[in-house]
């Protein structure tokens, strides 16, 4: 059952209590409600061709700002016919009027009866006045007290309702949000635009972010606060200043009079309340998200919890997301790191294998560089990133040498260690081969946040790199791969299937790039394993490193590898 409805069965209840004749309106001067009991005193007064202008003055008080909080007895204009009008309140305001009437009060009929004798459509009102029961002070007031009854229970009722509607408004602005991540990123300022569908009256939204120490709007939504983006926060702002812990929303009500609000003043916003909530990660405040009205001095004191769940939900969105990233970031390197180890396992040249882990590390990208410090000084040192002066290579290059290799005392640990360098901060990983400190892998780190995850993948790699060289120096090697082939022995078309091959693409994707079909990309495919000596596609790995590395020496140029003797 609507609302409209209920109003229409408590009317009709009060109705047949007090034996008058009522209606609602709202402030439009439009009925909310059918009249119930008509009676033919109320009928004249309301359905004449002005009835319903002759009531407004009485419902227009509320307009002009009058204290009207309790039912009174009005004139409805009509030669002494009264009537009982009476507020109904909705959280602290007016919304709808009750009338209650027509009747008379006692020792009034006589007169009312003769007035009507001179005027038009007296034989309509005469009979209406004769048939009407006087009303004594006391029933009169005791309708008055039941009409007052009857506000309350109609106003509770709205009061109800709304609230009904305004939790449905939250669960759909609740599943909105699910829906939108399922299907879509939620970045900040979409989840700022939903935040903004809690209540009509938020005029604005910030995401304030801790960023090189400094306290700034990272993103804003609204007219005037969009002009705020990028813009640095004073930490006298109270949810800066003054935050409690644990952290929670504060409200703060006439806020454009607080100095601490200056900096919303200084951009044109003059809010009256404001509602600040903390972001937090790892139960530390990452931020802070702002929303505030200039056009109400109060919000719904649902809105502070439904937009604490809100935020609580997107703070577990962003973990979730951060972690699938990292999560397929894992599987992409542990997929590298399974086909580095397979073309290592082809290739029989230590240096080689050296090198080809030098490239994955640099590959994966924790910092400017990655160096490979071999014990032998004679032979050379792998360099591979960034710009760095040649002056602190060679510097930190003796360094290590010295550290590790010159020290007094045998060097027998392979833990990971961080080095502060003028080159920042390096993290160092001896590693030995036959139980034989053989080299040291330096990676420069950018975020120390990152140094557990460099770690694990480095010294895996170092790991499966330092089984392979133990291998080599084991058993005799099979005969090298002759990359010279590549140019002798393939056709044109070979090469640009070869080409193809070491992107990763597959069959289908050669055969749509060179327009061929996949029965001659097979066959082509077939024709340079044998002429090149390989089994499969994890040896064409090896075939690029050991092609690169031989161009970098044939050329002499190449910033990647320096003679450092």
């Amino acid at each position: 059952m609507n609302i409209n409805s209920l109003l229409q069965c408590v009317q009709d209840a009060y109705a047949a209590l007090t034996g008058l004749s009522i209606i609602m309106f709202d402030l439009q001067h439009q009925p909310v409600t059918k009249v119930s009991n008509v009676t033919e005193l109320a009928e004249l007064v309301l359905f004449s061709p002005d009835g319903v202008e002759k009531l407004c003055p009485f419902i227009c008080i509320s307009e002009n700002g009058t204290q009207w909080r309790r039912p009174m007895i009005v004139q409805t204009g009509y030669w002494g016919v009264k009537a009982i009008v009476a507020p109904v309140f909705v959280e602290q305001r007016v919304e709808y009027w009750i009338w209650a009437g027509a009747f008379i009060e006692e020792k009034t009929k006589l007169v009312i009866r003769e007035q009507c004798a001179h005027v038009p459509n007296s034989e309509a009102w005469i009979p209406a006045i004769e048939h009407a029961i006087e009303q004594p002070i006391s029933a009169v007031e005791q309708k008055l007290h039941d009409i007052e009854k009857m506000s309350l229970v109609c106003s509770e009722l709205i009061h109800s309702d709304r609230q009904k509607q305004q939790y449905e408004r939250y669960f759909r602005l609740l599943d909105s949000a699910a829906d939108r991540v399922q299907q879509v990123s939620l970045n900040v300022d979409d989840f700022l635009h939903l935040l903004q569908r809690i209540d009509d009256h938020i005029d604005f939204l910030l995401y304030i972010q801790q960023r090189d120490r400094e306290w700034m709007v990272a993103n804003a939504v609204g007219e005037k606060a969009e002009r705020m983006c990028g813009k640095p926060i004073k930490t006298a702002f109270p949810p800066l200043s003054d935050s409690p812990y644990p952290p929670s929303v504060s409200c703060f009500e006439n806020a454009a009079l607080d100095p601490r609000f200056s900096f919303f003043v200084t951009h044109g916003i003059r809010p009256k309340v404001v509602l600040a909530y903390p972001i937090l990660r790892d139960e530390a405040i990452e931020g802070w998200i702002v929303m505030g009205s200039e056009t109400t001095s109060s919000l719904p004191k649902a809105a502070a919890p439904i937009g604490s769940i809100m935020i609580k939900y997107w703070s577990l969105y962003t973990k979730c997301e951060s972690a699938y990233v990292k999560m397929d970031r894992h599987f992409m390197r542990l997929s590298m790191l399974i086909e580095i180890g397979r073309a290592m396992n082809v290739v029989k040249n230590n240096e080689e294998i050296l090198r080809m882990m030098t490239d994955f590390v640099a590959e994966l990208a924790y910092g400017n560089f990655v160096f490979t410090v071999l014990k032998d000084r004679n032979r050379n040192i792998k360099v591979y990133g960034g710009a760095v002066p040649e002056r602190e290579i060679a510097e930190y290059y003796e360094d290590v040498c010295h550290r590790y290799f010159e020290a007094e005392g045998k060097w027998s640990n392979n833990i990971p260690t961080l080095q502060a360098t003028k080159l920042g901060t390096i993290m160092e990983i001896p590693f030995f081969v036959h139980e034989q400190l053989h080299g040291v892998m330096s990676v420069h780190m950018k975020h120390l946040e990152d140094t557990k995850e460099a770690e694990a993948y480095v010294t895996a790699l170092i790991g499966v790199g330092t089984m392979m060289m133990k291998q080599n120096y084991d058993y005799m090697p099979k005969q090298e791969l002759n990359i010279d082939m590549l140019a002798e022995h393939l056709t044109a078309r070979e090469m640009d299937v070869l080409h193809l091959l070491v992107q990763g693409c597959s069959n289908r994707e050669i055969a749509d790039r060179l327009f061929i079909s996949i029965h001659t990309v097979k066959n082509h495919i077939t024709n340079i394993f044998q002429k090149i000596g390989v089994n499969d596609r994890s040896q064409l790995i090896a075939l690029v490193y050991q092609l690169n590395h031989r161009k970098e020496n044939q050329l002499g140029t190449s910033f990647g590898t320096r003679s450092m003797k």
